[in-house]
């Protein structure tokens, strides 16, 4: 039995110290851009730009030994988090809490940004929205994305929203174009489609935020071990130095 227990434990330190030797050797991380959510994520002709690609490249020079890979290939919301559960990913960028994900992957480190989600109305539309009761109350369609978890608190308080599309662009041209009384998007997405698609004359974006989230970097289950605490020391030491407001802030402002 004493050799047997020996042999228990040899082998326990053996995966540990290669699981170690691993870590301080180097570590690809599979990730996947997250389709038609600019300026999170955009694809250009030779490389992905945008939020989550300046996050990444900050963390890497923070941390050497992780080397990010994939992400020149888009996936849905919900291709995303299949990916984090059946481990063909290993993290995602920028993800608020929700029961599914943590069932399937773990926050690393601290918040990457505040998730802030809004209402755009057509130009003249007098509307006036204070909460979500006031959206039941109204019983108008409001446009929203697909797999999104803020969708599915409005679905829950019971307004009525087509969650056909997980583009946002496209669900803010939507409303625009007289499909629904209401867009709803995230703050960042929201500014950056008035801006880019000069559509700011056509829509008004209500003074009021209904809901509001942190947004994390997740690390599936089915990773590597060391990865959640490699990833989340350094982005720890970004949100402390202030490179990850830099990068929000710099996004915020850019058409």
């Amino acid at each position: 039995m004493e050799n047997t227990n020996i042999a228990a434990w040899r082998l326990l330190a053996l995966a540990l110290g290669l699981t170690a030797a691993g870590a301080a050797a180097g570590m690809d991380v599979r990730v996947a851009a997250q389709e038609a959510i600019a300026p999170k994520w955009f694809q250009l002709p030779h490389r992905a730009a945008g939020i989550c690609p300046d996050i990444i490249a900050a963390i890497e020079r923070v941390e050497p030994r992780l080397h990010f890979t994939g992400y020149r290939r888009s996936r849905s919301l919900p291709g995303i988090e299949a990916g984090l559960e059946t481990g063909s990913l290993d993290a995602a960028c920028a993800l608020v809490p929700s029961k599914r994900r943590h069932a399937i992957a773990v926050p690393a480190g601290k918040y990457v940004y505040i998730t802030r989600h809004m209402l755009a109305v057509r130009a003249g539309d007098p509307a006036v929205v204070r909460d979500l009761q006031d959206l039941v109350r109204m019983g108008a369609l409001v446009t929203s994305q697909r797999g999104s978890v803020f969708t599915e608190a409005l679905k829950a308080a019971g307004v009525l929203v087509d969650d056909a599309s997980d583009d946002n662009g496209l669900n803010l041209h939507k409303m625009l174009g007289g499909h629904g009384r209401f867009a709803y998007l995230n703050e960042l997405s929201l500014k950056h489609y008035l801006r880019s698609d000069k559509l700011a004359a056509r829509a008004r974006v209500l003074p009021v935020v209904l809901g509001a989230e942190p947004a994390y970097f997740w690390v599936s289950r089915k990773a590597d071990p060391a990865l959640p605490g490699m990833l989340g020391a350094a982005i720890d030491k970004l949100r402390a130095d202030g490179e990850l407001d830099r990068i929000y802030a710099h996004w915020s402002a850019t058409p």
